[in-house]
């Protein structure tokens, strides 16, 4: 929690009017700014005009960097293994908000199943007709599992999700204001780099290109080990099986672009409609379909999305490689299986 002395270096006038005229927040105030939100101490008219305003400017490096801070200041930690991997996408992607599929929700669970280390972490929807917790809950998931519980998982059977709420309960205070305004915002951004477990594996997803590159910027300045900013075809924030992605790999603080086709992988090339999603128990039989390894577009994008997971884990030597686990393990029943075992241990 901020102090007094911290609540009075926000002048909210000063800080949205400055946002109007374009002005980028120093790091310090930008920590100052999400620090004063996170202690219960600003409206949500003054949350909404400061994501707004923020998102019509266009947020700065060096902003997101203040805000992770802030977040991490009050955040409860996990203990997580080494080598540990989180596979997530950020949101904002304009098909998400009518017809979510939970891609790497799903993948998680492949990738684990696959021999990755894998801890998710997410939240219920907010600018998706799905969020990943929303569908762990209908699928049996104790998505309230204490974070004990979640680093034991990831400990004991390879596979945790950190709830959001759970590890950023201040966060509370911001959420009405997102949840009223229902579109995406720097906060979607933060969530993946305010990771409880302060990862250093991560394939991050992002639907914007620009957004990519300050993603792959910030992961950059960090102790990252080894990180995959993914901007894929048609604007999705995951690898897509509509055409090929572009990645920015960052491994010790280098940088490396390179683009992923899917058809160089032996996937079928299908328009953006083939793949949709929907509410949580929509998604829920979708995936129950991926685990029984029935054949289609949303199993392929599973699969893709897992390999990615695989690599960046250091499980597989390659891409190719990593389709080739993930899709035995879905055929041979050890996704399945690894969902059972998420579902015992959460309801333990």
């Amino acid at each position: 929690m901020v102090d007094e002395a911290q609540q009075m270096n926000v002048h909210w006038p000063d800080v949205l009017a400055g946002l109007v005229q374009g002005n980028d927040l120093s790091r310090d105030l930008a920590y100052d700014v999400v620090s004063a939100m996170l202690a219960g101490q600003v409206s949500d008219a003054q949350i909404a005009g400061f994501l707004i305003g923020m998102a019509a400017k266009g947020e700065t490096t060096e902003e997101i960097l203040g805000m992770r801070d802030a977040m991490f200041a009050v955040s409860t930690p996990l203990d997580l293994p080494a080598g540990t991997v989180d596979i997530v996408g950020v949101g904002g992607a304009p098909r998400r908000q009518v017809a979510a599929f939970n891609v790497s929700t799903i993948a998680s669970i492949v990738a684990s199943s696959a021999g990755a280390t894998v801890c998710k972490h997410g939240n219920r929807k907010a600018s998706s007709t799905s969020g990943s917790f929303d569908l762990l809950e209908a699928l049996g998931v104790n998505i309230e599992a204490t974070p004990d519980v979640v680093a034991g998982g990831v400990d004991k059977i390879g596979l945790g999700y950190a709830f959001a709420r759970a590890h950023h309960p201040s966060m509370r205070h911001v959420g009405p204001a997102r949840a009223q305004l229902g579109v995406p915002s720097v906060f979607n951004v933060l969530g993946p780099l305010a990771h409880p477990g302060r990862l250093k594996r991560q394939v991050v997803g992002v639907s914007d290109a620009a957004r990519a590159q300050q993603i792959a910027d910030v992961v950059a300045g960090s102790d990252a080990d080894l990180v995959w900013v993914v901007h894929g075809h048609d604007d999705l924030d995951e690898l897509s099986l509509t055409g090929p992605a572009n990645v920015i790999e960052v491994r010790n603080g280098e940088q490396r672009a390179f683009a992923l086709d899917p058809a160089d992988l032996g996937f079928v090339i299908v328009e953006p409609d083939a793949i949709k999603g929907g509410d949580a128990a929509t998604n829920k039989a979708l995936a129950e379909e991926v685990f029984a390894g029935e054949a289609s577009p949303n199993r392929d994008m599973v699969v893709l999305n897992a390999a990615a997971g695989l690599v960046v884990a250091g499980v597989a030597g390659d891409i190719a490689q990593g389709v080739d686990m993930a899709a035995a393990t879905i055929d041979d029943g050890g996704a399945a299986a690894k969902l059972d075992d998420l579902i015992r241990h959460t309801n333990l």
